[in-house]
């Protein structure tokens, strides 16, 4: 019922926003995402025990193409001036405001390109674009420019030369409100990425920090970088990792915990961005409060990264919920998944902070106490050295 009353109210929003003007809507979430989407939260809320799983229907480039795990975009057209050898630039810049504030840039693959697809867009924005021309002889030329409004809900992120990933935003919580976008995001290795990819990442999305969970590479310094916070600790995953390795899930959060408070956006990863990975995005979502259902959704859209062949369906969380509902009550998810974590050593105020960041909950009195938690620390607040923190991190960094 909360679910159905939450799409009611978004597909309100929606047509009041619409019902403004006759800005071109692009949903951000392709369409294979969106019909998986919705045929997911039907056939899983009636069939609840992990026997039945959808997504093997959409994860199908014949009928929805390629690159099923980029999100979809902004197409914008343009006519160039001259050559391409003339061309010193080609600049496409976006934001959320008319005078292109905070504004994000974007460049075409090749100089003589004609056209370009904006993506990496936040739902429910009015954007503005420009696509600007500088020439080698110092002549500029404003070569497009408009806005359009966006929807959707999944923001998978297009980044060159990376594959599967997604910011961790959007999902509703048992506590009524969303994951706020733009802070965490997962991901397949980045030991591919490109100077487009970097620019994408570092300036686009703010991500400044790496947290790097494979064993079976001997990587010292942060594929965004030399000058980002890098960490690589070795992962377990599914419940074998949750029992037999949970102390590296205590040194990813406070890691975590420490990126936050300096202001800095986190992407973890393994090799493909499913396993480890998934485990860990499992027990943060969690954590933030999302349903059963969500868990399964989100754990299944790394499919669309992934060959025909080569699928991940939900039935590994069973086992893995299961484990979690032990650590009580049984009528509360949200509360199982952070009596674990108090379990493998995490402390109480980290775990507040980290709620009060991530659901922006800091002066909402009464969601502190639907949730049960108190002294929820404001962001931004200076964090005191933990030497412990950075002995055990250092021993666990695989050489």
């Amino acid at each position: 019922m909360k679910k159905i009353i939450s799409s009611i109210l978004a597909l309100l929003v929606i047509v009041q926003l619409w019902g403004q003007d006759n800005l071109e809507v692009i949903n951000i979430e392709n369409l294979a995402v969106q019909d998986y989407m919705a045929d997911a939260q039907k056939t899983y809320e009636e069939n609840p025990d992990f026997r039945v799983s959808v997504v093997t229907k959409y994860n199908n480039t014949t009928k929805y193409g390629k690159k099923l795990y980029w999100p979809q975009g902004k197409l914008v057209k343009w006519t160039p001036t001259t050559i391409a050898s003339n061309i010193a630039e080609v600049r496409i810049t976006v934001s959320e405001h008319s005078n292109y504030g905070e504004a994000y840039t974007f460049h075409p693959d090749e100089k003589g390109d004609s056209s370009f697809v904006i993506r990496n867009l936040l739902p429910n924005c009015i954007y503005y674009y420009k696509v600007e021309e500088f020439r080698t002889n110092g002549d500029t030329t404003l070569m497009a420019s408009g806005k359009f409004r966006t929807v959707g809900q999944v923001r998978m992120i297009q980044v060159r030369n990376c594959s599967n990933i997604r910011d961790l935003g959007g999902w509703l919580t048992q506590y009524g409100v969303p994951v706020k976008y733009g802070r965490l995001y997962r991901s397949a290795s980045l030991d591919r990425i490109n100077k487009e990819g970097r620019h994408d990442f570092v300036n686009n999305l703010g991500v400044l920090a790496e947290l790097d969970l494979r064993h079976e590479t001997k990587r010292t310094t942060s594929c965004l970088g030399d000058d980002k916070d890098y960490l690589r600790l070795a992962h377990g995953s599914y419940t074998s990792g949750m029992k037999e390795r949970n102390r590296v899930y205590v040194q990813d959060l406070k890691w975590i915990i420490a990126r936050m408070k300096e202001h800095k956006n986190v992407d973890w990863h393994c090799a493909i961005g499913c396993d480890r990975c998934g485990t860990l995005s499992f027990l943060i979502e969690g954590l933030l409060g999302l349903s059963e259902l969500d868990l399964c959704r989100d754990f299944e859209l790394s499919t669309f990264s992934l060959t025909e062949r080569n699928r991940r369906v939900r039935s590994p969380l069973k086992s893995m919920l299961s484990y979690i509902r032990t650590h009580g009550p049984a009528d509360d998810l949200a509360k199982c998944f952070y009596n674990y974590w108090l379990s493998i050593g995490m402390g109480e105020k980290e775990l507040n902070y980290f709620l009060g960041e991530m659901l922006d909950i800091h002066s909402k009195n009464s969601l502190q106490r639907k949730m049960g938690i108190s002294d929820v620390e404001s962001p931004g607040k200076e964090q005191e050295p933990n030497p412990t923190l950075n002995t055990e991190i250092k021993n666990n960094v695989q050489e």
